[in-house]
């Protein structure tokens, strides 16, 4: 299974999301919650993590965070093993409590990061019964959102009102904030000069999509899963780190796609021949070796590639496994991919 690609970076916005394993309940019960938030409070002065969002749900959790210094994966992963370790001594069990590891994604501009804040308040909205799930909500996309009604609008404002396990009711004056949850930048980002008027402007923003009766994605604009923003700066991100691409498939996604004949000239370039004169050639790996390159690293889909070549799918898909395989043990297959890619500039 391919590991999430973690990009840890400095003064940032990122939104945190783990499950409970398999799916199941990753809070059994109100003392479970409560030892989840005690963990989240320590987050600031521990690893200096403002905390901006928060929301529990019965089998995952959704947090908005800042960060101070290029550690988020550090600190949540702390989080995580900490409230575990909570979690199997309460309940006198043993074993995994989270799904894998955290899905981090970087939010590029503070506007994204309070629609994000939005996105993790409603959560408790988005449930069956509500019209509002993920179901109801690829149905409206295609058909159009149907008016609520009255009771329904108010049925979805109730339990986002009531519902405990989230930052929305500090937000709203219901509960008094216990220190650790900075509220200054959601609260201030949908304007009004005090701060009751910033509170029923906030209020008239989340509640917006509830009364409409269709929940927006914030999601448009994410590149490879893990940066929320333009591609330009996800590649930015990106540059210079090590990263293990055959694992992390969200990095393979941020390359700049290149052009098959701008993959032939530079092989023709390295090999001082025209292309037509070894891609046929009996014995020379050169052709299978542009293919790989161009699918493995170049973003060429395979089926282009052998379009490109003249061969069937599944004689190009053997060939790129072939050449993958050899290249461990031939030194002069590493070097031709290493200075193919190189030439290219794919990253």
């Amino acid at each position: 299974m391919a590991r999430p690609l973690r990009v840890d970076v400095a003064d940032a916005w990122y939104h945190v999301m783990n499950r409970g394993h398999r799916g199941g309940a990753l809070f059994l019960d109100e003392a479970d919650r409560r030892r989840f938030l005690g963990v989240v409070a320590e987050l600031p002065e521990r690893f200096e993590l403002e905390v901006h969002a928060f929301v529990l749900m019965p089998n995952h959790y959704h947090v908005l965070v800042r960060t101070r210094e290029a550690n988020l994966s550090q600190a949540i992963h702390w989080l995580n093993v900490s409230y575990a370790v909570k979690f199997n001594w309460a309940h006198r069990c043993r074993g995994t409590v989270f799904q894998g590891r955290f899905k981090g994604v970087l939010i590029q501009e503070e506007d994204k990061a309070v629609e994000v804040a939005r996105y993790v308040h409603l959560n408790p909205v988005r449930i069956t019964g509500l019209g509002l799930n993920t179901s109801d909500q690829r149905r409206a996309r295609v058909l159009g959102c149907e008016n609520p009604g009255e009771e329904l609008v108010r049925r979805r404002l109730q339990t986002l009102r009531e519902y405990q396990w989230s930052s929305w009711r500090v937000y709203m004056g219901l509960e008094p904030n216990a220190g650790w949850l900075e509220t200054g930048v959601i609260e201030r980002a949908c304007g009004g000069r005090g701060r009751a008027e910033r509170r029923a402007a906030l209020k008239a923003y989340t509640e917006q999509p509830i009364r409409q009766g269709g929940l927006e994605s914030p999601w448009e604009g994410m590149v490879a899963g893990v940066v929320l923003g333009d591609i330009e700066y996800a590649r930015k991100l990106l540059s210079g780190r090590a990263v293990n691409e055959e694992e992390q498939t969200a990095a393979r996604r941020m390359r700049r796609r290149v052009g098959w004949e701008e993959l032939v000239g530079a092989a023709e370039k390295m090999r001082g021949e025209p292309w037509e004169r070894w891609a046929e050639r009996h014995g020379d790996w050169g052709r299978d070796g542009v293919m790989y390159v161009a699918v493995r690293h170049g973003g060429v889909r395979l089926a282009e590639a052998v379009r490109r070549v003249g061969i069937k799918y599944q004689a190009g898909a053997q060939a790129v496994k072939r050449f993958a395989r050899r290249l461990g043990e031939d030194a002069e297959r590493k070097r031709f991919v290493a200075k193919l890619r190189s030439e290219l500039s794919t990253i």
